[in-house]
C-alpha cells in the first residue's frame, strides 16, 4: 500500500513540474512574441515618434503620448504621460505599456535606464539629420512588428524627395536665411537638419559655418549673407496673416538684403517644418515653394 502511495505522490510531482515548465514556457513564448514582433500598448516620448507610429499603422497601440503630440489629429487624443523635456515615470507606469519608444538625449536616456532597470521594455532612436530619420523609422519597424510597413514608408519618401531632386537639377542655388527666433535673431546653422532640408529643397543656407547649431546673429551678419530668401516658421498656428505683416515691418531694416528688396520674406506653418518625422517630404516642398514657386505654379 505504502509502495502506491509513493507512485501516486511521484506522479503528482512530475505532474507539477510539468505545469511548471509549460507555464514558464508560456511566459517567455508571451515575452519573447512582445519583444521581437511586435508591442501591443506603446509610449510615444516625442510629437515626431508619434507622427512614425501613426504612419506605420500602429495608432491603436499607443497608449500614451508627450505633449504636443497633435498630428495626425487623433494623436491630440491620445493619453499624455508628461512632457517632451521632463517625461512622467509614474503616468507612464499607469498605462502599463509593453514599449516604451525614447528619443537619445539626456533626459529621456535618463528615462529609459530607470524604465530598464523596472523591467520595462524601452526602445531608444536618435532623430537628428535626415538620414537618423530613416534609420529610426526602420527600428521602430522592427521592434513594432511593423518592418513592412517601415520599409515601405521609407520608400515612399525617397520616391517623393527623388522626383523632387530632379525638378531642381541643374537651377542655381538660392541663398536662404531660415530664422529660428526674432529676438535676439537666431537662425538655422549648417549642421542642423533644417540645412538639409534647404539643400534638399534646392537651397544654399546663407549663413556659413558656424560653432552652434543655432547661432544668433547680429544685423550686420544679416546684411552681410545676402540671402535671396528669408523663411520664418511662424510662432504657433493662431493668426498667420498677423505674424507676416509683424514680419515685413520687422525685416524692414534690412533694407538691403535681396530678399527684403523683393519681398520674399516668408511666414510658414511651423509644425510640419520643425518635426523631423514622415512628413519630412512635405516639410521640404514647403520651404521648396518659397525658393521656386514658380516651378510649382507650373
Amino acid at each position: 500500500m505504502r509502495k502506491w502511495w509513493w507512485l501516486v505522490l511521484i506522479i503528482f510531482c512530475w505532474v507539477g513540474v510539468g505545469f511548471a515548465l509549460l507555464a514558464a514556457d508560456a511566459g517567455n513564448s508571451r515575452r519573447m512574441t512582445t519583444s521581437s514582433t511586435g508591442a501591443d500598448a506603446i509610449v510615444s516620448m516625442a510629437p515626431n515618434l508619434t507622427e512614425i507610429l501613426f504612419a506605420l499603422g500602429l495608432g491603436d497601440n499607443i497608449v500614451g503620448v508627450s505633449t504636443g503630440s497633435d498630428y495626425p489629429p487623433e494623436a491630440a487624443k491620445k493619453k499624455t504621460i508628461g512632457n517632451f523635456w521632463q517625461p512622467d515615470i509614474e503616468a507612464i507606469i499607469a498605462v502599463r505599456p509593453d514599449l516604451v519608444i525614447t528619443l537619445g538625449f539626456s533626459r529621456q536616456k535618463n528615462l529609459a535606464e530607470r524604465l530598464n532597470r523596472i523591467d520595462y521594455r524601452t526602445l531608444s532612436v536618435n532623430i537628428d539629420k535626415v538620414d537618423d530619420l530613416f534609420a529610426a523609422i526602420e527600428k521602430i519597424g522592427r521592434a513594432t512588428g511593423a518592418r513592412k510597413a517601415a520599409g515601405q514608408l521609407a520608400t515612399d519618401i525617397r520616391e517623393k524627395l527623388d522626383k523632387l531632386s530632379i525638378l531642381m537639377a541643374g537651377r542655381k542655388k538660392v541663398r536662404l536665411l531660415y530664422v529660428i527666433q526674432r529676438e535676439p535673431l537666431r537662425v538655422a546653422g549648417r549642421d542642423t537638419f533644417v540645412n538639409e532640408m534647404i539643400e534638399l529643397a534646392g537651397g544654399e543656407n546663407a549663413i556659413g559655418h558656424t560653432v552652434q547649431k543655432y547661432p544668433p546673429i547680429g544685423a550686420e551678419q544679416v546684411i552681410a549673407c545676402g540671402a535671396d530668401v528669408i523663411i520664418e516658421p511662424a510662432m504657433g498656428t493662431a493668426d498667420l496673416a498677423q505674424q507676416r505683416r509683424s514680419a515685413v515691418e520687422f525685416y524692414s531694416r534690412f533694407a538691403n538684403v535681396p530678399a527684403v528688396i523683393n519681398s520674399r520674406v516668408y511666414i510658414i506653418e511651423p509644425d510640419t517644418v520643425s518635426r523631423l518625422g514622415p512628413r519630412l517630404y512635405e516639410a521640404i516642398e514647403t520651404i521648396a515653394r518659397c525658393i521656386r514657386p514658380e516651378l510649382f505654379n507650373e
